[in-house]
């Protein structure tokens, strides 16, 4: 629904006349008069630079930002002085426990210290002096094409939630942009990964892709976040401390080591925002309990697709001989059984306590013996 202003500006005689008045030299300088808080900020640690952390100070502080953000729906940042009529934005998020983690700040600061370029920091010549068996290299091509399907979802809940958050969670809409950086540049390397090859993209997987929409279409934030930064972003985790372990090129292993960075970074600040949330809205934890209920068999969608699944034997077998295969297939049981439990092991720090009431350890054990 489009949102006009209350006036055509190009018609405004009064906005005019005060624009020709300036350009005159006819400054107002009513803005000096702002009655906002006046502090320095000043590096803790100029090594590190100026954070936010070192801004988190009087009115201009996250510290400050109450539990229930009420009559505060413009979009001007926090600690200005707000006069005249100012535009409600309809944030529909606006209370701090429903986003929030304590780390959300130093993550977002690690995430500006730890970027990299796909195009020059990955060594892409290794592939044309060292070539890889083509049953293995089609394996990579077809995982690289299901890590793009879970980067795009990754990279779209973020960007779903961002403008429906209030501004005055100014910290955490920034890690948010940079989660949509670092699910941009994780595309760009697994599709240029595929590609550079020669093998091409693979094929999509249906019950990945079902899955996953699933998981992004949460109702609110608590379970997107739950349902991407922690199980997806664990999931895609686990795959990258995989591959990296069995990766059949510097190439692949170079991309897995800062993949892995950018996807514990995701899952440290779910982890961290789903205990922020159970430790304001313990009556919250039996409503995730029951949505994970409906919503974890995801995780058997993910680990069930051939197209997911299949690849990954090859590369770690190192190929589609029967000994290779049977070697792939023990060390996958081995990784799925880990994802699983690991996801259950977070989960049950930030307080859900998911391995009693969850049926993936029980199937999972069922389909994998």
């Amino acid at each position: 629904m489009a949102f006009y202003a209350d006036k055509d500006y190009t018609q405004d005689q009064a906005v005019l006349d005060a624009m020709n008045s300036v350009m005159q030299g006819n400054l107002t300088l009513h803005w000096l008069d702002a009655h906002t808080e006046k502090i320095r900020g000043r590096a803790s640690d100029p090594r590190r630079g100026l954070t936010y952390q070192d801004l988190d100070v009087g009115s201009y502080g996250y510290s400050s930002v109450p539990e229930f953000v009420l009559n505060e729906q413009s979009m001007v940042a926090r600690g200005s002085e707000k006069w005249g009529k100012l535009p409600d934005m309809g944030y529909v998020v606006n209370r701090k426990s429903d986003v929030w983690s304590d780390n959300v700040t130093a993550l977002y600061e690690e995430a500006k210290a730890r970027r990299w370029a796909p195009a020059v920091d990955v060594p892409w010549s290794e592939l044309d002096q060292h070539p890889i068996a083509s049953d293995v290299q089609g394996a990579c091509a077809q995982l690289y094409t299901f890590l793009q399907e879970c980067t795009l979802v990754a990279l779209d809940f973020p960007a779903r939630w961002v403008a429906l958050i209030n501004q005055e969670f100014i910290e955490q809409k920034s890690f948010m942009c940079a989660q949509m950086l670092d699910g941009a540049r994780l595309l760009e390397a697994f599709r240029k990964r595929a590609i550079y090859s020669g093998a091409g993209l693979g094929r999509a997987s249906v019950a990945a892709e079902q899955g996953l929409k699933e998981w992004l279409w949460a109702d609110t934030y608590p379970q997107g976040s739950l349902a991407i930064n922690v199980l997806l972003a664990g999931f895609m985790l686990a795959i990258y401390r995989q591959l990296a372990a069995f990766a059949p090129s510097r190439v692949d292993r170079s991309i897995m080591g800062f993949a892995m960075q950018d996807a514990a970074r995701a899952v440290s600040y779910g982890s961290g925002a789903l205990r922020y949330h159970l430790q304001h809205q313990p009556a919250q934890k039996v409503a995730l309990g029951a949505y994970l209920d409906t919503t974890e068999h995801v995780m058997l969608a993910l680990l069930g697709s051939a197209e997911v699944v299949e690849p990954l034997i090859i590369i770690c077998g190192g190929g589609l001989g029967t000994d290779r295969v049977a070697a792939g297939r023990g060390t996958i049981i081995k990784f799925i059984r880990l994802a699983v439990r690991e996801y259950l092991e977070r989960v049950d720090r930030a307080g859900l306590e998911r391995t009693r009431e969850s049926r993936l350890p029980a199937i999972i054990e069922r389909v994998s013996l």
